[in-house]
């Protein structure tokens, strides 16, 4: 077999798989689909390692860091090395603060939560049926302050939603996602994040597929990212990016996952939704559960 027919061969097996997996989850959007959402996620996982041969979730969930290209065009896993910002204690200390900060009630956020917030973290964003909509763990922190009283935080808040988000995550540092989907509301709301995922927006008609599962472990040159420009780097696969949130940008600064979600759908030239909205709450849901089962990796640095 000639080399041009080993390449084309590999490409349509490539091709194949991520088909499957966007007529998959195309499909999820009518109710009648047989599909269980961890049928589905397993099709995306099926569909990377094709396009990613030799590469796991594991590594995926260290995102670009984890993955170097090779001859060929293709991409392997690397050891990871993590440098993290300088000022990392600095954030958590200052979380930790708010999170231990006593109320007017004599309680705090940590008595909000099961274990003071250990291995809690993990759980969010989950759906909650008394409101019927996808919480996320800000969302939940502001629920808290709520009942006691107190003043809530503006989500785009980043000076003190950010270090508080970031600590109340390093209480699950470790743990393993573990969203749940267990009744059919829930999954509507999944669906809802999903659509989103795969909707092509703005005048550059992208959507979060194009890079991270169409394009997975291709590499963008200087000024291809967007109409930005930018240095030379591996676009990351959609599964494992939500383990590594919120992170730090060069400097210090927290930024989130839905300031990520915003960001991106600039560059595309679409009219971000707002943080906290509940489509980039169902996106963060639909998103955050494609990584069930990989660790929770605090304050990585933004590369």
């Amino acid at each position: 077999m000639t080399q041009l027919s080993v390449i084309l061969k590999r490409f349509r097996r490539v091709i194949a798989g991520l088909v499957f997996f966007l007529v998959s989850v195309a499909g999820a959007a009518n109710a009648q689909s047989t599909q269980t959402p961890d049928q589905e996620r397993q099709a995306l996982i099926q569909a990377l390692q094709k396009r990613l041969p030799g590469t796991q979730p594991g590594d995926w969930a260290l995102g670009a860091d984890a993955l170097a290209p090779v001859a060929g065009g293709n991409v392997q896993a690397i050891p990871f090395n993590a440098e993290n910002a300088t000022n990392t204690a600095d954030v958590l200390a200052i979380g930790r603060k708010l999170w231990d900060h006593k109320f007017k009630d004599g309680k705090s956020l940590a008595q909000c939560f099961p274990n003071g917030g250990k291995r809690v973290a993990a759980t969010y964003p989950q759906y909650d049926g008394k409101t019927k909509l996808a919480i996320t763990l800000e969302m939940a922190i502001n629920r808290c302050l709520q009942l006691h009283r107190e003043p809530e935080i503006e989500i785009h808040n980043m000076p003190v939603m950010g270090p508080l988000s970031a600590y109340a995550r390093s209480l699950s540092d470790g743990q393993l996602l573990a969203l749940r989907v267990g009744v059919p509301v829930a999954r509507e709301k999944l669906d809802s994040g999903k659509s989103l995922f795969i909707r092509r927006i703005g005048q550059q008609n992208f959507a979060c597929a194009s890079c991270h599962v169409l394009q997975a472990g291709s590499t963008l040159g200087a000024g291809e990212k967007g109409g930005q420009r930018t240095s030379s780097t591996i676009l990351s696969p959609a599964i494992g990016q939500a383990t590594t949130w919120p992170r730090l940008e060069p400097g210090g600064t927290v930024r989130t996952l839905q300031m990520q979600y915003q960001q991106c759908m600039k560059k595309s030239g679409a009219e971000p939704f707002d943080l906290g909205s509940e489509e980039l709450n169902n996106l963060e849901y639909y998103h955050t559960f494609l990584s069930n089962g990989l660790p929770i990796r605090v304050l990585a640095v933004q590369r």
